[in-house]
């Protein structure tokens, strides 16, 4: 199988869900996380939201709220269920396929707009399969993105203002006019499991009717 093969690999089946936030954003990760079972059959990835100089803990933190094994994002690795990723500080992640593609912070200072770029890439990697949940943060970054994620037949949550730290980032996400869902950490991790049980269901059924 050639280098070109392996990047093109994708499944259609897994559901990846970007959780994307800045100031505040630590807080409903941690909400969301620590209510997940480990096994919704979803891939998530957290889309950190700062500059390029900045150190980030969150691959030594998320661990205490979630059974699901928390990984470090590495170019090249293939995207697994279950799993929760973080993008390391100073990179920015792409989807090629079912790979991560990891590349330099575009802009070297100030605040890139990193979760938009990763969103922009989701939507035409994962299809209708692409969740994206923005999160407690400053500025707009994300927003750019979420109707690409509709157009493909993705689902769009917002956190719910008054339960974030900073309320810019979903304030500018419901301003899109693509949000599907606006929710409290505490209710997003509900979402998301629905969401996984009935796509749990509807792919028992469809492997019946097959």
């Amino acid at each position: 199988m050639t280098d070109t093969q392996v990047s093109n690999e994708r499944n259609d089946d897994l559901t990846l869900v970007c959780l994307g936030a800045s100031a505040g954003g630590l807080e409903s990760y941690t909400k969301i996380l620590s209510l997940l079972p480990a096994e919704t059959g979803f891939a998530f990835i957290i889309v950190h939201h700062q500059p390029s100089d900045w150190k980030s803990l969150l691959a030594e933190i998320l661990p205490r709220y979630t059974t699901m094994p928390v990984v470090q994002v590495a170019d090249g690795e293939k995207v697994q269920a279950n799993h929760v990723y973080v993008v390391p500080a100073g990179r920015q992640v792409h989807m090629d396929g079912d790979r991560f593609r990891l590349t330099p912070l575009v802009k070297k200072s100030g605040w890139p707009q990193n979760i938009s770029v990763f969103l922009q890439s989701l939507a035409g990697n994962q299809s209708k399969q692409a969740i994206a949940v923005i999160l407690s943060g400053l500025d707009a970054d994300g927003a750019a993105a979420l109707r690409p994620i509709k157009e493909a037949g993705g689902i769009v949550i917002a956190q719910d203002f008054h339960t974030a730290t900073e309320p810019d980032m979903p304030i500018h996400a419901v301003d899109t006019g693509c949000v599907d869902f606006v929710l409290s950490p505490f209710e997003i991790a509900r979402k998301l499991q629905a969401i996984a049980e009935e796509r749990d269901r509807y792919k028992k059924l469809e492997s019946t009717l097959n």
